[in-house]
Formats: C-alpha cells, structure tokens, sequence
C-alpha cells in the first residue's frame, strides 16, 4: 500500500513538473519576459498609443497592436485600468449557478504581457482632454496621447420607478453573481420558514426585468440553479414549484437576434416553466409585489437585467452622442470631432458600413472592433489607407440551464444539449489562459460528480458589532 501511495505521489509530481515546465515555455507562468516602462519613456516615445480600458476591446487592441508594431521603438502602447484583471463576462454564469469559482472566469492583465511590447497602467482615470491630448489618472501624472482608444465599456442603466432602485439586484460581475446565489438561498430558507402558502409562493418568484442575452440567461440559471441544485438540499419543499418571470419591453425575447432564434429562446424557457411576458413593462416594485403593465406579480425578489449606459467620464466628453451616453463614431470607429481618438465597444455608437445596422452591444463586437482599429492605426502609420468597418458575426450563443442552449451559426439554428456544449467548448476555448481554462473544466466536472455549491459567500460580511 506505502509502495503505491509512493509511486503515485511521484507520478503526480512529476506531472505536474512537466506541466509547470511547459507552461513557462509557453510563456504562462514563471519570471515575467516583457520589460518595465518609465513615464518618461512613454513621453518621448514618436507615437504614443493610449487604450483606456482592459476589457474586450482594450485588450483585443493592445494584443493586435503588438503583433502589427514588431516592436518598434519610436511607438509606445500603453493600456490604463483602475482593475488588475479582465473579467470574462459570458463566464459568469457558472459562478452563478454553483459549478465555478469567481476567480475562475478573471484574468490577470499582467499576464497578457509576457512576451509582449504593450504596458499597463493600474490606474483609474478621472478626466479626458480631447483639446489637449492628454489623460489625467488618479496617483499619477497626465499621460499625454498621440492616439487614443476608448474601451471603457458601459453601466448599467437602473430605471427610477417606485420602489425599485431599493430592491432590483444588479447582474454585471462576480459579486452580483454570489449575490444571485445568496439570494436564492435566502429565499428558499423563507420559504422554508413560511406557514402562509401564499408568502411560501411569493418567496418562491423571481422576476427578471429584461428580454435581451443577460435577462433570459439570468432567468435560466435562477431556475436552473433551483431545479438542479437547491431544491435537493430541502426534499420536504419539493412539492413547491419556483416560479419565474421574464419581463421585457420588446414584442420578443433576444430582439437583436433574428426572430427564429427569439423563437427559439422563448421556447426553451417556456418547457421549463419560465413565464414570459414580451411587450411589457415593469411599473413598480414593494417588498411584497412587482407591478407590470399586464399586472401584478407577488414576489419578493427582482432582477434588473436591461438598459446599459456609457460610464460617466465618457458622458461627460464634449462631443456628440447617443442617447445612452455612448460616443458616435464614424465608419472607421473615429470619433466624429476628433479624429485621433477611437471608441468601441459600449463606449461608441456606430453603425455597420455596408449594411447600415446599429453595431451590436456584445463582446464579440468589441473583441472584433479592438483588431480593426488595430490595423487601421498601423495601417495609418505606414501612409496606408483602410476600409470602413463592417463586422463579421461569429454566430449567437444563449446559455438556458443545464443541457439547455440556443446557438445560431451560419445559417443554422440548433438547441438544446448540442448547444450547450458548443456554448461550453466556445467559452472554455475562448478565455486567454490555460490556469482559468483548467480551473473550470475541472469545476464543471466536480459539479456534475459531487453536485453544485450551495453554500452562501458574503463578501460583504464581517464579524465587527
């Protein structure tokens, strides 16, 4: 018995040591190879490149620049964020349905670096002087640009109803989703505690205010994380049926997707259960009730997935806009006043060159945006010209619960299981480092052995009186 303990302690090691030794011959792991910049550095440089934002767009930017550059050295890129992480967004609905850690769906912006000629400055911004060319940074001196790119993605937009600015839950980081996870605990141990049939009801609604990707897919992973998780944990509540909302102004769910998709996003949510209320609106919301347009819902809990919003320092540029806030670009991604500043993403509102449609607000778009004005701006430096920007779509992924999905690709639309797993293999493929990409397929695989987390985690929480 020692004799196999022992070999197997060694295999497992020396695995491992092949795994970290590959790892840093790939450039993951290990001493970091790119060097450090000074600020003077940066201001002598001829060109100097500064991309505001480390999401989508900004890295997607950075990663296409440094390609195109070959390191030259009269040109500096250097990327500002207030975080020291990208967080992958899709992601977050592992987290929130208990079969991934939030640490799992983050990555290190440092580790972009290796190997690479960009910098980063972990900085938060807190003016842009278009007049002046310059950046001012809280904690250190302004950086001045020769050439910028605003990727600073957008807010959340929280409509000022009654009643609900105190009680929508938000859905936009891994916070909001231990906070969906915590409050769905919450709300099953009130239903537990309930004697009235009718508050064990109310406990047991959700509503979900917004039609588009977030609000469907928040829908889906609240049943989901019920129905597959939760309710195990309390056999004596399973005669009792959650019940969930999804209410959206659109006549259909997903309106930026073609309508075969909305059709069959609605009825994927429908044969689990989930109601559907399209064309409709959320009046008010108290402690016990959520208002519609088509009437009132006992509920105790309320999502807000709708409405985004440019961030304020890109609301408060002097220049033209949306009416979300976010900046018109023309058809290169320019700004329209300012021809030496770029904006993508949520940042910007620009239309596709060749078809006229509004650019959609995903993270797709971005990603695809960031490598566009990439080549332009080198293109730009070589004297060389460039086409105006027409997007290319990958295809639409919708995540809808366990073994459940919608995905349209080309010109076919699949569901169900063949659906999740290509949402599953797309996402795990798709985020920059192999640390997270392991982390989650072993989460994933524990999940689906030993069951989902059910434990609450309040971040917020202390032990102070």
């Amino acid at each position: 018995m020692l004799k196999q303990v022992t070999l197997g302690a060694l295999a497992l090691g020396a695995g491992a040591a092949l795994i970290r030794r590959l790892s840093y011959q790939a450039g993951f792991g290990g001493q970091r190879r790119h060097a450090s910049q000074s600020e003077a550095e940066y201001r002598e440089a001829k060109t100097r490149i500064l991309i505001l934002g480390a999401g989508f767009g900004g890295m997607s930017t950075a990663l296409t620049l440094d390609k195109l550059l070959k390191r030259q050295r009269d040109t500096s890129v250097l990327v500002v964020d207030r975080d020291n992480s990208t967080l992958f967004t899709p992601l977050l609905w592992p987290v929130a349905n208990g079969t991934a850690s939030p640490n799992s769906v983050v990555v290190p912006i440092r580790a972009f670096q290796r190997n690479r000629n960009f910098h980063v400055l972990h900085a938060h911004i807190d003016r842009i002087d278009l007049e002046n060319r310059v950046v001012y940074v809280a904690g250190a001196k302004p950086r001045p640009y020769d050439i910028l790119v605003i990727s600073l993605g957008s807010v959340t937009r929280v409509p000022d109803l009654p009643g609900f600015r105190e009680r929508a839950l938000l859905f936009a980081s891994p916070a909001d989703a231990l906070t969906l996870r915590n409050r769905l605990i919450d709300a099953i141990e009130r239903a537990h505690r309930a004697t009235d049939p009718d508050e064990r009801r109310a406990a047991l609604t959700f509503v979900v205010g917004g039609g588009g990707d977030t609000g469907v897919e928040v829908a889906a992973t609240i049943w989901d994380y019920l129905e597959s998780g939760l309710l195990a944990e309390y056999p004596w509540l399973a005669g009792e049926r959650p019940r969930v909302v999804v209410v959206g102004r659109s006549e259909r769910l997903v309106p930026t997707s073609p309508k075969r998709v909305s059709r069959a996003v609605q009825r994927s949510l429908e044969t689990k259960g989930i109601e559907v209320q399209v064309g409709s609106a959320i009046l008010s919301v108290t402690d016990t009730a959520v208002y519609t347009s088509q009437g009132e819902i006992p509920a105790h809990t309320i999502f807000w997935a709708a409405g985004t919003t440019a961030p304020r320092i890109v609301q408060d540029l002097p220049v033209e806009k949306a009416r979300n806030g976010a900046v018109l670009v023309n058809d290169y991604l320019r700004m329209r006043e300012y021809p030496n500043v770029y904006v993508i993403g949520d940042s910007g509102w620009g239309y596709d060159a060749q078809t006229g449609d509004p650019l959609p607000p995903t993270a797709q778009a971005a990603e695809q945006q960031g490598k566009y004005i990439a080549k332009l701006i080198a293109a730009s430096l070589d004297g060389q010209a460039s086409k105006p920007y027409s997007p290319r779509s990958l295809g639409h992924l919708v995540l809808l619960g366990r073994h459940a999905g919608v995905a349209h690709v080309g010109p076919l639309t699949f569901t169900g299981l063949p659906a999740w797993l290509l949402w599953h293999s797309y996402y795990l493929s798709h985020i920059p480092s192999w640390r997270n990409r392991v982390h989650l397929l072993t989460g994933w695989l524990l999940a689906a052995l030993t069951g989902r987390e059910t434990t609450q985690l309040r971040l917020n929480a202390g032990l102070r009186e």
